[in-house]
């Protein structure tokens, strides 16, 4: 009788924790990127960025050198990859699908995540910089760091 109510008060008690355990946790440095910044298998939930859903790569790419000027990695990271994703959104033909996209933009940024990922905040901030000056594309207010989504 006694080793039932030990096991069940066992067994509750891992109930309650479980949960807990199943959260993604989060942080504001960046990690995860390669292999110099990587130290679990879980990756950190990454802060995320204030622009509205729509908001262009370049406004991304805006909110990523705030981000790393104000030495947060994470949010930073997190600009850069969803600058990225903006970017990949396009049709290709199924024949494609494996291929990597090699536009200079999407090279750009990839290289920004790296030196990031090696704590190379310099380097990245000016790897930003470029890829704000090639993207060409002139965000709009709505597109801000800050703005408020519609």
């Amino acid at each position: 009788m006694r080793q039932i109510l030990f096991t069940s008060a066992a067994l509750l008690g891992l109930a309650v924790g479980l949960p807990a355990l199943a959260q993604t946790p989060q942080s504001g440095g960046a990690s995860n990127i390669n292999a110099a910044d990587t130290h679990s298998n879980i990756a950190p939930q990454l802060p995320v960025p204030a622009l509205s859903a729509g908001a262009s790569p370049h406004a991304y790419l805006l909110d990523a050198q705030q981000a790393l000027q104000q030495h947060r990695t994470g949010a930073a990271q997190e600009a850069l990859e969803r600058a990225e994703t903006r970017l990949l959104d396009r049709t290709t033909p199924p024949s494609a699908a494996d291929t990597a996209d090699a536009a200079p933009l999407v090279q750009q940024i990839d290289q920004a995540l790296q030196a990031i990922g090696h704590s190379d905040i310099d380097h990245a901030s000016q790897i930003i910089a470029g890829a704000l000056s090639a993207s060409g594309d002139s965000a709009s207010a709505a597109d801000m760091p800050g703005a408020t989504p519609q």
